[in-house]
């Protein structure tokens, strides 16, 4: 699976094959995606979906310029796969929304917060492992993106899932911890969710997105892994990994998985419970048995602890 970071140059033939027909057609639904990206003559219709300042006020001003951004690759998203290029991602996007019935618990544990994520910035296809995040990219350098827009678009391309140890709280700020790497960040929790020391968060942790700020944001609601503890997590990681593994490799297992549907599939036969802040999770990716929701938990009652 590719890991190389979208600015970098390299052949992604699903942008390239996008760029060309915005390049050659003046007018229609191409012409209007490159006008789209370039920030210019923006149709009405589209213009209503685009949040608004109004909106973001009330929101702190790190998480606010994710939400904008995240609204904007939404609507920029929704012209690009009109396009038959981008039929790929259609076709992956609509067999997830039927397998996982994304919305919020109890309906799915598959957040909107955590799906459009995942189908903007991980659900890779084609033999560059393109996004629709990184066509935005490609598309945003030849057309004309704003500058700090396309900054914020590749940091949240660059994010993933990851597990975090909870050490506590510093006023509003929750200190979280890579289980594997033990890089330790600062980071808002906008879903409000205090939490507790030790627990472990499965969440997509963004960088701070203004110059000069220090504290990360957790764009996701927090899932909290119940069960098991953190020594059988590490255990897992041992298993996924060969000796030789490095940096790259966890950082690809994490945003990729070995599947596509990997992580969902996690999250969707993990869920155990939730409250308005938080969802929680319980058992690990490679023993479907620990998973309250697998084929064989199902199938002969499954044994976990109660919650």
């Amino acid at each position: 699976m590719d890991n190389t970071k979208p600015h970098e140059t390299l052949s992604r033939p699903i942008a390239e094959s996008v760029i060309a027909k915005m390049r050659r057609h003046k007018r229609g639904i191409a012409a209007g995606i490159k006008h789209l990206i370039a920030g210019r003559a923006m149709a009405e219709e589209l213009q209503k979906t685009v949040v608004s300042q109004k909106e973001l006020a009330g929101f702190d001003p790190a998480h606010a310029a994710y939400v904008y951004t995240q609204n904007q690759v939404s609507v920029m998203s929704e012209q690009l796969t009109a396009l038959k290029e981008m039929a790929p991602f259609v076709d992956i996007l609509s067999r997830a929304e039927d397998l996982y019935m994304t919305s919020s618990p109890p309906m799915s544990p598959l957040t909107t917060s955590y799906f459009t994520c995942w189908a903007f910035f991980d659900a890779c296809a084609g033999p560059a492992n393109e996004t629709i995040g990184t066509t935005i990219l490609e598309a945003g350098a030849a057309f004309g993106m704003r500058p700090e827009l396309l900054r914020r678009v590749r940091m949240m391309q660059d994010s993933r899932m990851g597990f975090y140890i909870h050490r506590g709280r510093e006023g509003h700020v929750s200190i979280l911890e890579d289980l594997v790497t033990a890089a330790v960040y600062r980071a808002m929790v906008p879903a409000g969710y205090s939490g507790r020391k030790n627990e472990n968060w499965y969440v997509r942790l963004l960088r701070p997105p203004i110059p000069g700020g220090k504290e990360h944001v957790v764009f996701t609601t927090p899932y909290i892994v119940v069960h098991p503890d953190f020594a059988e997590w590490l255990a897992y990681f041992r298993r996924t990994f060969p000796t030789t593994a490095g940096f790259d490799d966890y950082e690809r297992h994490m945003k990729y998985g070995p599947t596509r549907e990997y992580w969902n599939d996690y999250v969707f036969e993990a869920y155990v419970n939730y409250q308005t802040d938080a969802i929680f999770l319980a058992g690990l990716p490679d023993i479907p048995e620990s998973r309250p929701h697998s084929r064989i938990s199902e199938a002969n009652g499954w044994r976990g602890p109660d919650f």
